[in-house]
């Protein structure tokens, strides 16, 4: 402090003693060099105080974005790893995610296998019940059959047999025939 009190007050000196030198003897080199020293005097006084007011600010300013920027490189740094870390997790489930869908297409093509056979299976089952089923549906029309041209055979045979008898047997035959039967109703009832 003491040493800008000292400049001050020599520089105002010189600027004095420059302004008594002009109205004496006029302008001169000399009052144009030290003008040029006092413009530039000037400037480092007010670039001094600009200094002196903004330093801690500007100071705080830049250690504030420094400490800031500090603070984002640490969370980029801190996302990285966490990314980094979820990234291994995703390829890790993707390797497990392939081992998953073997077995799956695996566990799907058993199963289907099983189904396949049991469909297979149960078609032969059926093809071999319905083929039974044929068969006593085959043999229950054939007993049907056969009873019923048995009856139609004995009923045609009754039936030539009526006329056979009716052409053959005359009153007198029909009248014997009566009384045998008479006679063997006697017998049974007697016995």
């Amino acid at each position: 402090m003491l040493v800008s009190v000292l400049v001050f007050a020599l520089v105002g000196g010189l600027a004095l003693s420059a302004f008594a030198a002009e109205e004496h003897e006029g302008t001169s080199s000399f009052k144009k060099t030290w003008m040029k020293i006092w413009e530039v005097l000037n400037f480092l006084i007010l670039a001094f105080i600009v200094f002196k007011l903004l330093r801690d600010p500007v100071k705080n300013f830049f250690q504030g974005r420094a400490e800031m920027f500090r603070e984002k490189i640490a969370e980029a740094e801190g996302a990285s790893i966490e990314a980094e870390r979820e990234l291994k997790e995703v390829e890790g489930r993707f390797e497990m995610l392939d081992e998953e869908i073997q077995r799956l297409q695996q566990t799907i093509t058993e199963q289907g296998e099983r189904q396949r056979d049991k469909i297979i299976s149960d078609a032969k089952q059926t093809a071999e019940y319905m083929l039974e089923k044929a068969k006593v549906e085959a043999d229950m029309m054939m007993i049907e059959a056969k009873s019923k041209l048995r009856r139609q055979v004995t009923d045609e045979a009754v039936r030539l047999a009526e006329e056979s008898i009716k052409k053959e047997i005359g009153k007198k035959d029909q009248e014997r025939l009566v009384d045998e039967y008479l006679q063997n109703l006697k017998q049974v009832a007697t016995s």
